[in-house]
């Protein structure tokens, strides 16, 4: 007997909640993984496009015999900035407090659930402690040499 024939004859003896509690969760599972590829294929299709536009650019500038600026072969890095360690840092640290206290207060939660909000909040000092590293070997602009 085929697998599919026997699903199909098993399928009356079976329990709406036996069926529900095989569907759903793999529904679930499957939008998850759905939607993260839709993701990636967007973000790749538009890193494909710029990178498309961007050699047509240069293609044409060629064809017509006119010079490139330095820019256009290779974009600009930006330059690290100390701010955004602090930013994302105390947002970080704010989101494990929030989820130790969420999960602290919440009913039904395991014990230790409140613990899962020092992952956020120890990468949040790393963040922090980047920061202050980053302040510290900085060297300050003298008033002298201007």
């Amino acid at each position: 007997m085929r697998p599919l024939a026997a699903v199909l004859l098993l399928l009356p003896t079976l329990a709406l909640a036996d069926v529900a509690g095989v569907v759903v969760p793999l529904g679930v599972v499957g939008t998850v993984f759905l939607f993260s590829a839709l993701m990636v294929g967007i973000v790749s299709g538009t890193v494909f496009r710029v990178r498309r536009l961007r050699h047509e650019t240069i293609r044409a500038a060629l064809d017509k015999g006119q010079p490139l600026p330095p820019d256009l072969l290779e974009p600009p890095r930006r330059a690290p900035e100390p701010m955004r360690d602090l930013r994302t840092g105390v947002i970080l640290l704010g989101l494990g407090a929030g989820l130790s206290a969420f999960f602290s207060v919440a009913a039904g939660a395991h014990e230790g659930a409140w613990a899962l909000g020092f992952v956020p909040g120890f990468v949040g000092l790393g963040y922090l402690a980047a920061f202050a590293l980053s302040r510290a070997f900085t060297p300050k602009p003298d008033a002298d040499r201007e």
